[in-house]
Formats: structure tokens, C-alpha cells, sequence
């Protein structure tokens, strides 16, 4: 009892000492009876274990440092896991295809039960997807009857068409953006094609309007300007404010836009803001360029990701690190007589580089692919013949730098998953994969492997 009392009492004596501030006191002297005992020894210890104030602050400022850090850092996103269905309707008279109508939608694979309410929300809009798509084409099938298009000659009937492809623009567990791509060729009109995006907050299923994202509208229009003139357009706009009109004149709702893992893109139709053959024109307001445009929640992105690309369209993304976009644009060349693709192309606006390559294909699925150590690739899909469940091949390309190489090809493709849906390969680090060189083509999980091309885990 008395050698415990002794220790409590030096200890005591040592925090004393340490709160009045003397930074020199870091032994203490205990008297020479005391030193030779057990009792001086377990002292010595403590007092050698004693931190002097300069070091007890120096660390707790270290440490509060980390935790401020910890918690300011938000966590990275999660990749959501999705599915893509494909439907199709064709009506024909007598050898005469009357009707193609054809479209696609996005619901959840896997994480269901983690993110309910966006499910609910895929699952809704695929829903009323389908329901608009069947009216539409009874619409079209009346309307030609009623116009007595069939009672003409046949031989010189043009096919109604009616498409619609869902491509994936963002996924994570923060944002989930819809890029929907629609054409229609009616004969007796003009064809269109029309890009139309649809944004949610995954948490809470809420559709995004612009101002839940952009906090300061008013300077959009000169960055648009901007932008077009910077990348796919160097012509002559309608006036020097047509763009700004544009944003005057059009309705919050009637802006097309999507949240991209990058920024902020618009959509714009090929006479809305000039006379183009071409089709449409795109702009992208970046987060790295603009910070202060922009609600800090939807700016936290994954470090890696994949975007559907739609074919002849514009996608722009820091392709050099230099904080800056380029334009990427994956291109196909379709031979109406034989219905294939023949031909691919990638062009991107680093000095005008273009990659062009003879590629047969009864259709073409580009992914955009970048990386955690931020390299960049384009992944190529390639429908090798028709059916329920395709043949496939992956051509990969490697665009860093803007500089488009070809890293080479292999038997892989988004796994199938009956009836007529696929997995959709969103995460570089997690594919969802069939692969048709193995002998029982079973799915596996692949990376991006160091040479770009998918390995598997």
C-alpha cells in the first residue's frame, strides 16, 4: 500500500510539474532510498514516459489536422451495377417492312436493395419507355393507313423508322445520367436525330433540375460560346447571340443536358444554333475549369469509370491532364445495301489526329474507358452476327494524350443475361464479361489490364 501511494504521489507530482509549464522538467530526483527500490525504478519509468508540452501540442495539432482532412475528404462513389434490355417491333406487309421500331433501357443488376429509390426510378421510366414506344408505332401504322400511303405502289414504300438507345452518361452511387438517343425517318419528313438527358440523385430518386447543380446560370451561355468555338465548331453560328438567346428563350425543363462524371454537358439540335448537315452540337462545362459553377456534392466522382458513347456524337474529356477537354468522337460507316458497318473511326481534336481502320460489324458499342492511374482508352464492342444473344468482339484503343493507337482485340463481350439484356461494363476495375474463347463461354469478372486490353480477376 505504501509503495502505491508513493507512485501516485510522484506521478502527481510529474503532471505538476508538466502543467505549470517548466518545459525542462523531464526526470525527476527521488531520494536515494527510494532509487534502489522497485518503487524508484517504476518513477524513472514514468518520468521517462513524460512528453513535454511543445510535443503533447504538436501531436494533438497532427492529429486534428488528420481528422479535419478525414472528414472534409468525401469518400469516393461507388459504380452502380446495371443492366441494359433490348426490344424490337417490326410490322411488315406481304415482303414490305412497314415498321422498325426499336429501343433500349437501363435498370439495376446487382445493389437493389442499396439504392432503392433510383431502382424505382429505372424501373418506372422503363415502364412508361415501353408503353410510349408501342403507342408511337400504332400511331405511325394509323397514320400511314389513313394517309393511304399503302394503297401506293409498294416498290417505292419507305420504312418507318423509330429508334431510341439508352446510354449511360454517370452511374454512381451520387448521380445516375441518362443520355437518350432517338431518331426517326418517316420518308415523308425529314429525318431527326435527338439527344435528350434525364439526371437523378441516386440517394433520393429526385430528377435534377440545373439549379441543383449550377449555381450561377447567368455565366453558361459565354462558356458554351466558348467551348463550341474551341472544339467541334468553327464556322458561323446563326448570330454572336444565338447562344445566349438560346438560354434566354428556352424553358429551364426544355434544356437538354446530362451530369457527366466530368461536368455539365448541352445538347443542342442541328438548326438550333446553326444550319447543320452534320447533325447536332454538343458543349461541356468541365468541373476542373470551372469549380465555382457548380454544387460541390456532385462534383465528388469516382477516380475510374466507363460512359456508352453514342456514335457521330461529341464527347469531350481531359484526355492529356493538361485540366483542359478535348473531343473525342467515335465514328461508323454503314453500308445501307448490305445493312453492316464496314468501317471505324475515332477522331479527337489534339492536332486533328483521326484513326480510321475497315471494321465489319452488324453494329458498334464504344465505351469510353478511363482509369484509376488516369490512363484513357475506347472500348469497341462489335455485334459479329444477329440473334437473342449476339457474337461479339472488343477492339481497345488507346487515346491518351489524344494520340489513338490500337492496343489490340479479343472474344469478350458485356455478358448476357435472358431474355435480351446485358450487363453493362461501367466499372474498369469490375466487367462483367462473357468470354466467347472460353470453351463454355461462362461470364467473369475482368480489369483493365496493364496493356489496356480486359483481364480477368
Amino acid at each position: 500500500m505504501k509503495k502505491t501511494a508513493l507512485v501516485v504521489l510522484l506521478i502527481c507530482m510529474l503532471v505538476t510539474f508538466t502543467a505549470c509549464g517548466k518545459k525542462d522538467v523531464q526526470t525527476v530526483d527521488v531520494p536515494e532510498s527510494v532509487e534502489d527500490s522497485a518503487i524508484g525504478k517504476e518513477a524513472e519509468v514514468v518520468a521517462d514516459k513524460v512528453e513535454t508540452p511543445e510535443e503533447t501540442i504538436v501531436e494533438s495539432q497532427e492529429e486534428i489536422q488528420e481528422e479535419i482532412i478525414a472528414e472534409e475528404t468525401p469518400e469516393k462513389p461507388q459504380i452502380l451495377s446495371l443492366k441494359q434490355a433490348y426490344s424490337s417491333r417490326y410490322e411488315w406487309q406481304d415482303s414490305v417492312l412497314l415498321l422498325r421500331s426499336e429501343h433500349s433501357n437501363v435498370t439495376m443488376w446487382e445493389g437493389a436493395e442499396k439504392y432503392p429509390e433510383i431502382d424505382r426510378v429505372l424501373s418506372e421510366i422503363a415502364g412508361m419507355q415501353a408503353r410510349s414506344t408501342d403507342d408511337e408505332a400504332d400511331n405511325i401504322l394509323s397514320f400511314i393507313k389513313e394517309m393511304g400511303i399503302l394503297d401506293a405502289d409498294m416498290e417505292n414504300f419507305e420504312t418507318q423508322v423509330s429508334t431510341s438507345d439508352a446510354r449511360v452518361r454517370r452511374a454512381d452511387s451520387v448521380v445516375f445520367s441518362l443520355l437518350t438517343d432517338s431518331y426517326s425517318d418517316y420518308g415523308f419528313i425529314d429525318d431527326f436525330r435527338g439527344m435528350w438527358g434525364s439526371n437523378y440523385d441516386v440517394q433520393t430518386g429526385k430528377e435534377l433540375v440545373l439549379s441543383d447543380v449550377i449555381l450561377d446560370m447567368e455565366a453558361i451561355p459565354e462558356i458554351v460560346l466558348k467551348e463550341l468555338n474551341s472544339h467541334i465548331w468553327a464556322g458561323d453560328l446563326y448570330s454572336e447571340t444565338i447562344v445566349e438567346e438560346y438560354f434566354e428563350n428556352t424553358p429551364m425543363d426544355g434544356i437538354r443536358w446530362s451530369l457527366d462524371y466530368n461536368g455539365v454537358t448541352f445538347y443542342f439540335g442541328a438548326d438550333e444554333l446553326s444550319d447543320m448537315a452534320i447533325g447536332g452540337m454538343s458543349a461541356t462545362v468541365s468541373f476542373a475549369e470551372y469549380p465555382e459553377l457548380f454544387n460541390e456534392k456532385y462534383m465528388n466522382v469516382p477516380k475510374a469509370y466507363m460512359v456508352q458513347l453514342p456514335l457521330d456524337y461529341s464527347f469531350f474529356t481531359d484526355l492529356d491532364g493538361d485540366g483542359t477537354l478535348e473531343e473525342l468522337n467515335c465514328t461508323g460507316f454503314y453500308d445501307d445495301a448490305e445493312s453492316v458497318y464496314t468501317d471505324f473511326g475515332i477522331y479527337t481534336d489534339t492536332d486533328g489526329y483521326y484513326h480510321y481502320e475497315e471494321l465489319f460489324a452488324d453494329d458498334f458499342h464504344p465505351y469510353y474507358v478511363k482509369t484509376e492511374d488516369d490512363n484513357h482508352y475506347i472500348y469497341l464492342f462489335c455485334e459479329q452476327n444477329e440473334g437473342e444473344n449476339p457474337h461479339m468482339m472488343l477492339v481497345a484503343y488507346n487515346v491518351y494524350g489524344g494520340i489513338i493507337t490500337r492496343v489490340g482485340e479479343m472474344q469478350v463481350a458485356p455478358a448476357y443475361v435472358p431474355s435480351n439484356m446485358y450487363v453493362l461494363p461501367l466499372d474498369p476495375n469490375n466487367m462483367w464479361l462473357d468470354n466467347y474463347d472460353s470453351p463454355n463461354q461462362e461470364p467473369g469478372y475482368y480489369m483493365v489490364g496493364a496493356e489496356g486490353l480486359p483481364v480477368k480477376k
